[in-house]
């Protein structure tokens, strides 16, 4: 038995040895069909930057900015724009004007200096360190931060006369007995009924990021810069169609008919602000309307600004710019007499009676025995390419500065300063004219008599 039970393991032994040694099977492999080609892409991450807040577009963009480099004022005066550096001959970075206008970068440790607590932070929030909401202005409404520097806007919004009656007798206060006063100039968004209706704007409301901070680029001036449009409110599609719009709307701008004036300041005397004096004027005149053909080939509103410059030699040199100009005396014509006085501006306009009967017309001239300037035309002046022989002025100087600034260092204010200042009349013939961004109109416009401006608006 035990021979059988070894004889048994030993075939075991052999037939496993035999399975352990044998060659494996071959595999078959089994054939792959291509039916479709798929293409994965794996998502890259993407870094997504917000947009600046308007702090941050307004400090990228305020440097290249007109607040930022104020080129206007150099533009205007350099020689090679036909400024007037040709007629003083010192070069503008010797004008004390470089206080306040002046390149943004270059102005640490000035007077003035453009920077944005300039406009947002007024003395209610100093120091500027104060953390405020942005815009900052007064909270009496007024734009006090853009009319301290801008000087006619700041006379179009504060400038006040005596109220008088139609006996030119002063109206008095019923209850004080004080006398009653009015807006010398008056606009249809900013005053209150009877003189506007009483919207209350202020600058920010038409004046948005990029008239104020810019849009990135440089310009010389405000006038080859993105501004403000009427028609941003006021789309041509929904104007009445009274003769004005149906007649001037393709060749005139909004301002040229619905302005009641522009801000003239006559006489001003360069020697004064080079002795550090403020700039001030002998006068601010209102009442005239001038026109010219702007940049797009409108007839457009437009000022003029006479300067007189006195040389060491004590001789006057006089000098007149010329350029479009944009007055806030919006009016809104409601009655039919108020719609023919706008048309009668320059349909039966004394100015172009006095062209075209003597071929001048008089702006200015020196009362002697009242000691200053006196203005016999006023209305619309259409600047005609003759301008230069048509347009008279005269230019008083100022002949007490040195007494004018020690008062000056004494702490007097302005309106202090212009009362003690003594003017004289110096010339009544221009040296040198300047016009940019314009041209003079082609045509005058034609005149009518009132009858026949009153047929356009029939009475009802």
């Amino acid at each position: 038995m035990r021979k059988a039970a070894v004889l048994f393991i030993a075939l075991g032994a052999l037939v496993l040895l035999t399975f352990a040694c044998a060659p494996k099977p071959q595999e078959i492999p089994t054939p792959i069909v291509v039916t479709r080609v798929v293409t994965v892409e794996v998502p890259k991450p993407v870094t997504v930057t917000p947009p600046p807040s308007p702090a941050e577009q307004a400090y990228a963009w305020l440097p290249t900015s007109l607040h930022g480099t104020t080129r206007g004022k150099a533009y205007w005066y350099s020689k090679e724009n036909g400024g007037m550096e040709a007629l003083t001959g010192i070069p503008y970075e010797k004008l004390p004007c470089q206080k306040c206008h002046t390149l943004y970068n270059k102005v640490e440790g000035k007077v003035g200096q453009p920077r944005c607590e300039s406009c947002h932070i007024n003395k209610k929030y100093a120091p500027v360190q104060a953390m405020v909401k942005l815009p900052q202005f007064p909270d009496d409404g007024r734009a006090q931060g853009c009319l301290s520097c801008h000087g006619r806007q700041r006379f179009e919004w504060g400038a006040t006369k005596p109220r008088v009656d139609a006996q030119g007798k002063p109206v008095l206060d019923p209850v004080t007995g004080a006398p009653l006063t009015e807006p010398v100039v008056t606009d249809v968004h900013r005053n209150p009924p009877p003189y506007g209706k009483g919207i209350g704007l202020t600058c920010i409301n038409c004046h948005g990021i990029e008239d104020t901070h810019g849009d990135g680029k440089v310009y010389n001036s405000l006038l080859e810069s993105p501004n403000t449009e009427c028609t941003t409110c006021h789309p041509t599609e929904t104007l009445s169609q009274t003769p004005g719009h149906t007649i001037h709307l393709k060749n005139m701008t909004c301002a040229a008919c619905h302005a009641q004036t522009v801000v003239t300041c006559v006489g001003c005397h360069l020697n004064g602000v080079l002795a550090g004096l403020p700039e001030y004027p002998h006068a601010r005149v209102t009442g005239w309307k001038f026109l010219v053909l702007n940049k797009d080939g409108k007839y457009d509103l437009a000022n003029i600004m006479p300067a007189v410059y006195t040389t060491d030699k004590g001789e006057v040199k006089t000098f007149v710019a010329v350029a479009p100009f944009f007055s806030h005396s919006i009016k809104y014509p409601t009655t039919r007499e108020e719609k023919v006085a706008m048309c009668a501006a320059c349909h039966a306009s004394d100015a172009v009676k006095a062209y075209n009967e003597s071929g001048t017309i008089v702006l200015s001239k020196w009362d002697e025995k009242e000691g200053k300037l006196v203005f016999p035309t006023k209305g619309v002046i259409p600047i005609t390419k003759d301008y230069q022989k048509v347009l008279r002025l005269a230019f008083p100087y100022i002949t007490n500065i040195d007494e004018v600034v020690a008062a000056q260092k004494e702490g007097k204010p302005q309106p202090e300063l212009e009362k003690l200042t003594k003017w004289a009349f110096g010339k009544d013939t221009v040296d040198q004219w300047q016009m940019l961004f314009a041209k003079p109109v082609e045509k005058l416009p034609p005149q009518m008599p009132k009858e026949a401006l009153e047929a356009f608006f029939p009475a009802k």
